[in-house]
């Protein structure tokens, strides 16, 4: 009986564990090529950047934005966070601006890691990436919890 109690029990600590991990969200960091010289970013700034509206920084530089690929839960927190529109809403966006030559969307770049090697290796690049991979190639701009 005893055994089967210990099978149990480490049954249900599993069950309990997959159920809560899920729950738990990282931040989101947005960064910056080190040369970028904004020292912060507000939301409104950065939703301006991603809907093609600010091409530059505050200093006249021009900025380089990237992008998540689409349905991934980095990128729907992301623009549901900072421009309060879902992944469709996004692409409805940016199909209307392309169709009619208004606009260009971001580059994509496919993962975290890649989005911020990209962003460390190109002047004037900002990006967004889950906070677990930071590193000290990029600078951070803002965190978005």
């Amino acid at each position: 009986m005893s055994k089967l109690q210990n099978v149990f029990g480490s049954v249900l600590a599993i069950l309990l564990l997959v159920a809560v991990i899920p729950n738990v969200q990282a931040e989101i960091a947005v960064i910056t090529n080190p040369d970028v010289k904004e020292i912060g970013l507000s939301k409104d700034k950065l939703a301006d950047i991603y809907l093609g509206r600010k091409k530059s920084y505050s200093d006249g530089s021009r900025v380089e934005p990237v992008d998540q690929e689409a349905d991934t839960a980095v990128r729907d927190k992301f623009y549901r966070a900072v421009v309060k529109m879902s992944n469709s809403e996004v692409n409805r966006y940016w199909a209307k601006l392309k169709f009619t030559g208004k606009g260009k969307p971001p580059r994509v770049v496919n993962g975290d890691e890649s989005v911020r090697d990209w962003v460390a290796s190109h002047s004037g690049a900002i990006g967004y990436i889950d906070g677990k991979y930071l590193n000290d190639s990029v600078k951070v701009v803002l965190i978005i919890p």
